[in-house]
């Protein structure tokens, strides 16, 4: 049975299979049920029964799944399904395809209530969500030999590494997420190994290999350094009090994200990186950038960090809730919710940050960078993490002088665009500005004058430096170069951080 994204997608058809991912069953309840008598029956069922949560018999599972006597008998009692009242087999966790960026894989988790009813626990272990697929999308893909996923939930950061990194330690505090994260390993091929093994191997394995340790935050690899760290930690910003471990970090507010800030770097080797999800305060009137940058050392490390979205604390509560299967509009859950929001009342929280830090170690002074990106950035943030640091060292570098004699071009992803707004005397129009921003990262958007358009025009790497074709336009346009020189300086500097200009 083709059980892939792929296999879905042929057997339920485009609308059906975008209901599926939008959580709505009866589409996929009705594609499922018009083929049970072709060549994709087979397929059909096991959507039913581990998509649908359809309760079948021993006999059907035996059929699906080519099982029969004792292995039968194993593999209705591995945990997989749980036997009603009357006889019939539901599936008791949730084993779907996905696809992460590699081809299809197969990840377990536990039920999300969403395609059928189903209760979230204390231990809950959560799916692939938006969350996990940011993450996936943002972190660099280079090739490592030592990888860290604190975290690791579900396993899916740890498989998706197993495509980058040869050693990879996956950590969590719940043994149910350990438990599901080796099984996610285990099912697509990932060799998981004894813990204490791993990183004490001599020679470099022939194929990805996984250790999974229980333990919280960085206690299980107190000596370890590593080329990578990958963290989807539970950041949700809260009480101290815990309710759900794949949310709750027992820290209060955001203090999940400020001891990833905090202590990532201790556990990365130079040149080493980490790509982190998080979510911060923002502080009644007062600059929630400069209260990030004070969780960053002073020392050995550069900081990237990317808010991608903001909220209201009603919104933010709101939205958690129902996560955790509680509805805002229940009387039961009223005063939970009315808790949460006095809590943030009481801290002055204005509204909540979400998104990536990227961090990358370093022998010198920490610099730290805060950027508000909510424009959809698609897979662009992963191989831009990197290429950004190779910039940044370029300004950090250059002095005012190396920077006007750099031989600078246009980046193919650059598009200006030219707003017009009509005369004042109400008959045709005029450019009242222009602008200039990154096609594959639209958040990356400077507002320029028609001078400065003009030098961007004039650049090429095999003409002229940015500087001799700024003092050429003044000479022209019998402007002061003086006058004009750092207005050329700061958006030469602004647009090659962006990449909107290259080398």
């Amino acid at each position: 049975m083709n059980y892939t994204i792929d296999g879905l997608h042929e057997l339920l058809g485009d609308d059906a299979f975008q209901a599926l991912f939008r959580h709505e069953p009866v589409p996929v309840w009705l594609a499922t049920a018009t083929p049970r008598e072709g060549k994709t029956a087979p397929l059909a069922s096991l959507v039913r029964l581990l998509l649908l949560g359809e309760p079948q018999s021993a006999e059907e599972i035996s059929a699906l799944f080519c099982l029969a006597g004792h292995d039968l008998a194993d593999f209705l009692d591995s945990g997989l399904f749980h036997m009603e009242d009357s006889g019939l087999y539901r599936v008791a966790l949730d084993v779907r395809p996905v696809d992460t960026g590699f081809g299809n894989h197969w990840v377990f988790s536990d039920l999300d209530g969403a395609l059928f009813p189903a209760a979230t626990h204390e231990d809950h272990v959560l799916g692939v969500g938006e969350a996990s697929l940011s993450l996936l999308r943002a972190t660099p893909l280079d090739t490592v030999d030592s990888l860290l996923d604190i975290g690791t939930g579900c396993g899916i950061q740890a498989l998706h590494g197993s495509h980058y990194a040869r050693r990879i330690i996956a950590t969590d505090l719940s043994p149910r997420c350990c438990e599901l994260a080796a099984a996610t390993l285990a099912i697509n091929g990932v060799s998981v190994v004894p813990e204490g093994s791993l990183l004490q191997e001599k020679t470099v394995p022939s194929g990805p290999r996984a250790e999974i340790r229980q333990a919280p935050w960085f206690d299980a690899v107190a000596d370890h350094e590593f080329d990578a760290i990958v963290a989807n930690p539970p950041f949700v910003v809260a009480s101290e009090k815990i309710t759900h471990s794949y949310r709750d970090s027992g820290l209060d507010l955001d203090g999940a994200t400020e001891l990833m800030v905090r202590q990532s770097p201790h556990y990365l080797k130079e040149g080493g990186h980490a790509t982190i999800l998080g979510a911060w305060v923002h502080e009644q009137d007062k600059d929630y950038r400069a209260r990030l940058a004070q969780w960053v050392p002073p020392e050995g490390v550069d900081v990237w960090i990317v808010e991608r979205d903001c909220v209201d604390p009603a919104l933010y509560v709101a939205t958690w809730m129902r996560d955790s299967g509680r509805d805002p509009a229940d009387p039961r859950w009223r005063d939970y919710a009315a808790q949460w929001l006095r809590h943030f009342a009481d801290h002055g929280v204005a509204s909540i940050g979400f998104g990536v830090v990227f961090m990358r170690k370093t022998a010198g002074p920490s610099t730290v960078l805060v950027e508000e990106l909510t424009a959809p950035e698609g897979d662009a943030l992963a191989a831009e993490s990197l290429s950004r640091w190779e910039r940044w060292d370029n300004l950090q570098q250059w002095s005012t002088e190396e920077l006007l004699s750099q031989r600078f071009a246009l980046s193919p992803q650059a598009v200006f665009f030219d707003t017009a707004t009509p005369s004042s005397d109400g008959q045709g129009t005029h450019i009242s500005s222009y602008s200039v921003y990154r096609r594959d990262i639209p958040s990356f958007h400077h507002v320029i004058d028609e001078p400065l358009r003009t030098v961007l025009n004039g650049l090429c790497r095999d003409g002229l430096s940015a500087g001799d074709v700024a003092e050429l336009l003044c000479t022209v346009q019998d402007w002061d170069w003086n006058i004009f020189r750092p207005a050329v300086c700061s958006a030469l500097h602004a647009l090659y951080l962006h990449g909107i200009i290259t080398l």
